[in-house]
């Protein structure tokens, strides 16, 4: 199985002259948990709710600071076409829990440790002829060291 059939093909985006504010609404609106930072057509970063939290926590104003100021810029990311243990075995050694997923260099999708948590627990429980231990595994595994993260 390859990460591509997994993904979230509708990513939701914002630019790195956007505030922590307006990505915090884009956040809530759509109910999910990141969005991806694009420079044009460039992926360049990431910002989590996490990340919001922390700075608010840190006292900074979110109608002031921009995502650029403040966005993961150590951005891992991944190819449609990779298998999802290898997928799962990346986001566990960066501790992370999204990872924007690239086809020839553009975004194509994003893939987050319930994606592959979700399909693991359905591939070994789901009634499947011959489960994908394997991947399955790693994925599972995967949740367990980046939940804490």
């Amino acid at each position: 199985m390859r990460v591509g059939d997994i993904m979230t093909a509708d990513v939701r985006t914002v630019s790195p002259a956007d505030t922590f504010a307006e990505i915090a609404k884009v956040l809530a609106d759509n109910r999910i948990s990141s969005v991806v930072v694009r420079d044009g057509e460039d992926v360049v970063g990431i910002v989590t709710e996490r990340d919001v939290v922390r700075a608010v926590a840190e006292g900074v104003d979110p109608q002031t600071v921009t995502v650029g100021e403040r966005m993961t810029k150590d951005l891992a990311t991944i190819d449609r076409k990779t298998d999802l243990a290898d997928a799962a075995k990346l986001m566990a050694e960066r501790r992370i829990r999204h990872l924007p997923v690239l086809d020839k260099g553009s975004l194509a999708g994003i893939v987050s440790i319930r994606d592959l948590t979700s399909w693991a627990i359905e591939e070994m429980t789901g009634g499947h002829e011959l489960p994908d231990l394997e991947r399955s595994s790693a994925a599972l595994s995967a949740f367990g060291e980046v939940k804490d993260a």
